[in-house]
């Protein structure tokens, strides 16, 4: 085996180097993480930083809120944070409310669902409490299920009046919201949690003055909202019979207000048909007058005219006389009579008989004779007219 002389002496002196690098690259690990874990502090995203100075001149809480990143402390500070999410602040009766509708396993599977929703929530930033008992202005108990939204508006208030992690919660937020609700919707009626309108205003004046003693605290009301309620089991029978009666009567009411309508209806009805009857008759007289004075027209009219064509036919008999009275009228007469006894059948007469027979006869008429050509020939004698 080949001796190099020195070697031991190389060795030890690598050896050595070697371990006084590591000490100090040790050393110098050791001051990065010791710096590191004293001197920089990280404020997640969904947090508030307050720093407090524990050596030093000036010791005590650092009158600055730090948002999320990695901040440089002095040496002897700490960064305390503060969630900087809703917080939610349940008054409820679920959890009861559910046990008591469930039957046999399904309880324990209720009380299962509620501490696994409790741990996604976070204790932290999500509180259940009982529900709040409210004494109403009538004595009645009515069971609230009522939930306040909050957060953090400052931090540093909030260290300086309650300290560090959550007893403001205990110590502030608890209580004020309780007297807050119970002191403004204790001032209703039991009755009037039924109405929307006065409910809603209620829940507004207790959110108002919740904000008011939470913004002295540093803290921000987000929402106060009234989930559900219920009435003692007696107050609820009462009630729910109140309500029937009432609505019974306002139903008889309606009822007789529609019968009052109808009855107007039907004397308007009345009035209306009594109406149209008496126009109907009216429109009936008016024919009639119409129809009389028509046919009085009408008798009048022919009477008038008959009257005319009796006149006419009178005149005419008279002109007929007067022409028949004049000279030339005689001889037409004596005519007409002469063709009259052409006309008697049964007469037998001797041509003399017949002549004298003619003659006698215009004599009676004022015809006479004269020079005229005898009448028509005689019939011979014996010859049937």
């Amino acid at each position: 085996m080949v001796h190099v002389p020195g070697k031991e002496g190389a060795i030890a002196l690598l050896k050595g180097v070697v371990t006084r690098g590591g000490l100090k690259i040790a050393g110098a690990a050791l001051l990065v993480v010791l710096f590191y874990g004293s001197c920089v502090a990280r404020v997640h995203p969904n947090e508030w930083g307050v720093e407090q100075a524990r050596f030093g001149f000036k010791t005590g809480i650092v009158e600055r809120r730090f948002g999320p990143g990695l901040w440089f402390i002095p040496v002897g500070t700490t960064m305390h944070t503060f969630p900087r999410e809703i917080h939610i602040l349940e008054a409820s009766f679920d959890q009861d409310e559910a046990r008591r509708k469930a039957h046999g396993d399904a309880v324990q599977q209720v009380d299962v669902y509620f501490r696994k929703r409790d741990k996604v929530l976070g204790k932290d930033t999500h509180r259940v409490i009982e529900a709040l008992n409210i004494q109403t202005s009538d004595g009645y108990a009515v069971a609230a299920d009522v939930t306040l939204l909050y957060s953090i508006a400052d931090p540093v208030r909030l260290a300086k009046d309650f300290g560090w992690g959550t007893l403001y919660v205990d110590a502030f937020v608890v209580n004020t919201f309780r007297n807050g609700v119970l002191t403004t919707l204790g001032k209703l009626n039991a009755e009037a949690f039924y109405d929307e309108a006065v409910r809603i205003t209620a829940i507004a004046d207790a959110e108002k003055q919740l904000r008011t003693q939470f913004a002295s605290r540093g803290f921000k009301v987000e929402k106060l909202l009234v989930r559900n309620y219920r009435y003692v089991d007696a107050y609820e029978k009462a009630l729910q019979e109140k309500k029937v009666a009432v609505q019974l009567a306002e139903k008889n009411r309606k009822e007789s207000l529609a019968n009052e309508e109808k009855a107007k209806l039907q004397q308007i009805e009345s009035k209306g048909n009594a109406s149209i009857t008496i126009a109907e008759s009216g429109v009936e007289a008016q024919i009639s007058k119409v129809k009389a004075e028509a046919d009085l027209y009408s008798s009048q009219t022919r009477a008038k005219a008959d009257k005319e064509v009796n006149l006419a036919s009178a005149e005419a008999k008279r002109l007929k006389a007067d022409a028949l009275t004049q000279g030339g009228g005689k001889y037409v007469v004596a005519l007409e009579t002469a063709k009259m006894f052409e006309n008697i059948s049964g007469a037998v007469m001797t041509p003399e008989q017949y002549i004298s027979f003619i003659r006698n006869a215009w004599a009676v008429i004022g015809v006479s004779p004269g020079g005229a050509s005898p009448g028509p020939s005689a019939p011979s004698a014996g010859v049937k007219k």
